[in-house]
C-alpha cells in the first residue's frame, strides 16, 4: 500500500472512530438527560416520543441536548397537543426497533422517516408526511468517478440500516448489488470508511447529515435518487382522533412558517440541498 493511501486510510479510520465515539457519548448521556428532564418536569401528563439520536441535522443527542429537524417537528406537535417542553421526553429509536418501541408502549409517538419499501406495518399508522426526501447513496470522495449512480452498484457492497426499507428497494431495482445491513447509520458509515462497504443507502436528508458530520473531504452524496422517501409522525393503529390532531398541528406548522424555518436550519447545518415540504413550494 502506498504511503499516501495508508495515510488516507488512517485519517478515515480516525474520522470514523471520532463519529462513533461522538454518537456513543451522546447516547450515554441519554438516560441522564431524560432523568434530569423528569426531575424538573411540572405536574401533569408526559409524552414519550421516539426519535433518532444518531442522525446529525435530523435527530441528534449530543451532550444531553436534542436537536435536528425531526426534533423540532416533535416539539411543535407536542406543544400543539398540550404538552409543555418539560413534559416531553425523547427516547432513542433505530429503524430496526421503531415499530416495536411504539407497540410496546415505550413511546406514544414516533417522529422519524418512514420505511422506504412501503411494506405493510403491523400496529402502526402515520400522519401525512411533513418532509419528502429521496433514497440516495453516500460514497467515499475517492470513488466519485467510479460510482455515479445506482447503475454502478453491480457487484458492489451497499450498507443499509436494518428496518429502513432501503434493502428491499436495492435488491428489487439493482440486480447484482450486495446489501449488508447494520443496526445504525453510523455503523454503516464506519463500514464505508474502512472499506467493508462501497456505499451507504438511506434517505438523502440523513445522508447529508452524516456526510457533514464527517467532513467534506471524506464522503459525498451521489445525487442519483432511487425512489422517494418521507418523514411522518407515527402512532399506534386505531388512534384516529390523535392522527387528526397531529395532521392539524403539521398543517399549522406549515402555515406559520415554522416548518420552512426548520428545513432552512437543516440545510444550513448540513448542506442538504433537497427535500420538499408537502403543501409548500420548497
Amino acid at each position: 500500500m502506498a504511503h499516501n493511501d495508508l495515510q488516507r486510510l488512517t485519517q478515515s479510520l480516525r474520522a470514523a472512530l471520532a463519529l462513533v465515539l461522538s454518537m456513543a457519548l451522546g447516547l450515554s448521556m441519554a438516560a441522564c438527560g431524560q432523568n434530569a428532564a423528569m426531575a424538573g418536569a411540572p405536574d401533569g401528563p408526559t409524552i414519550t416520543i421516539g426519535v433518532a439520536f444518531d442522525e446529525p441535522g435530523v435527530g441528534l443527542r449530543h451532550d444531553g441536548q436534542d436537536s435536528g429537524f425531526d426534533i423540532t417537528v416533535a416539539r411543535y406537535v407536542a406543544q400543539v397537543l398540550g404538552y409543555a417542553r418539560k413534559q416531553v421526553n425523547f427516547t432513542q429509536i433505530w429503524p430496526s426497533n421503531a415499530d416495536s418501541t411504539l407497540r410496546s408502549g415505550k413511546a406514544q409517538m414516533l417522529v422519524t422517516s418512514l420505511p422506504m419499501d412501503s411494506a405493510k406495518r403491523k400496529g402502526v399508522q402515520s400522519s401525512k408526511p411533513y418532509l419528502l426526501t429521496r433514497q440516495d447513496l453516500l460514497i467515499r470522495q475517492d470513488d466519485r468517478t467510479s460510482i455515479t449512480g445506482f447503475a454502478d452498484l453491480n457487484g458492489k457492497v451497499v450498507c443499509s440500516a436494518q428496518g429502513s426499507g432501503a434493502t428491499q428497494n436495492l435488491k428489487t431495482k439493482i440486480p447484482g448489488v450486495i446489501v449488508h445491513e447494520r443496526n445504525s447509520y453510523p455503523q454503516c458509515v464506519t463500514a464505508l470508511l474502512i472499506g467493508e462497504a462501497d456505499a451507504v443507502s438511506a434517505d438523502d436528508a440523513v445522508l447529508s447529515g452524516l456526510a457533514s458530520a464527517m467532513g467534506k473531504d471524506y464522503l459525498a452524496l451521489v445525487g442519483d435518487p432511487l425512489g422517494q422517501a418521507a418523514h411522518a409522525v407515527q402512532v399506534s393503529s386505531g388512534e384516529n382522533e390523535l392522527i387528526g390532531k397531529i395532521n392539524d398541528a403539521l398543517a399549522m406548522m406549515r402555515r406559520d412558517g415554522s416548518l420552512v424555518k426548520a428545513l432552512d436550519a437543516l440545510r444550513g447545518g448540513t448542506g442538504y440541498a433537497k427535500g420538499v415540504l408537502p403543501g409548500n413550494r420548497r
